[in-house]
């Protein structure tokens, strides 16, 4: 009687094999899940580090202050000092003096001699433009989900600077000008200079995108500060009978 051939075929082993797959695939989730944990925390460092320094910045409140601002057709350049909460400077291209303590504003035109408060002479948009950068910035910095990379050293005025970019979901328009109400902005980035020793602000560069009845522009704003700047002249309509304040 012949005997059964003997069965050669071998099982696979299916189960181990699927729970070594499901291992891998575990593994594999969770390092992506680590990398961009870490990532996000990168991100998050780079950001509370740009919010130190701007803050560190904040205490250097005397400085000169020169802000231009170009757009389709335009061109408006300020120079000037911060000392204190005062602001004091000229715009050239339209021959005025300009100066404000505590967000009160006033203008004096080239040849007369008595200031007006700037809610009589129809500029009220001036403000969201001259005005404290660093007020400015802190304020931007509160906002939610903005992405901060750390760029290279560069040299500006022969000091070493650390540079910053950020880009920031669009805030209220009006906290940066004051475009007619069908204005959007769509985009807003911003490059930031400070002194690698000491946190000085030396430059912050606004990128702003915005749409105004279906036509796209770019708006570009800089705002240069140096640690020397001249005493507030006499003279100024909220500092009449005081010394420049430090």
């Amino acid at each position: 009687m012949r005997q059964a051939a003997p069965n050669l075929q071998r099982k696979i082993p299916f189960k181990p094999i699927l729970v070594g797959l499901i291992f891998l695939l575990l593994v594999i989730s969770t390092f992506m899940l680590l990398v961009r944990k870490e990532e996000q925390r990168a991100a998050r460092t780079t950001l509370e580090e740009v919010r130190e320094r701007a803050e560190a910045a904040a205490a250097h409140n005397v400085y000169g202050l020169a802000i231009e601002e170009s757009g389709p057709g335009y061109l408006i350049c300020f120079k000037g000092q911060m000392v204190g909460n005062c602001l004091y400077g000229k715009i050239d291209n339209f021959d005025l003096d300009i100066c404000s303590e505590y967000d009160r504003y006033f203008i004096k035109a080239k040849g007369d001699e008595d200031w007006q408060p700037l809610t009589q002479t129809g500029l009220d948009d001036l403000p969201a433009l001259i005005r404290n950068p660093h007020d400015l910035l802190q304020t931007i910095l509160k906002g939610k989900e903005i992405v901060a990379e750390e760029g290279v050293q560069r040299n500006l005025n022969n000091i070493q600077c650390q540079t910053y970019f950020l880009e920031i979901p669009p805030p209220d328009l009006q906290l940066l000008t004051r475009f007619e109400n069908n204005a959007t902005l769509d985009k807003l980035q911003i490059y930031l200079w400070f002194a690698a020793e000491n946190n000085f602000l030396y430059r912050m560069a606004i990128l702003m995108n915005m749409t105004i009845e279906e036509e796209t522009i770019q708006v570009n704003r800089i705002y240069d500060l140096t640690p020397e700047c001249e005493d507030l002249p006499e003279g100024l309509p909220f500092n009449k009978g005081k010394k420049s304040p430090v």
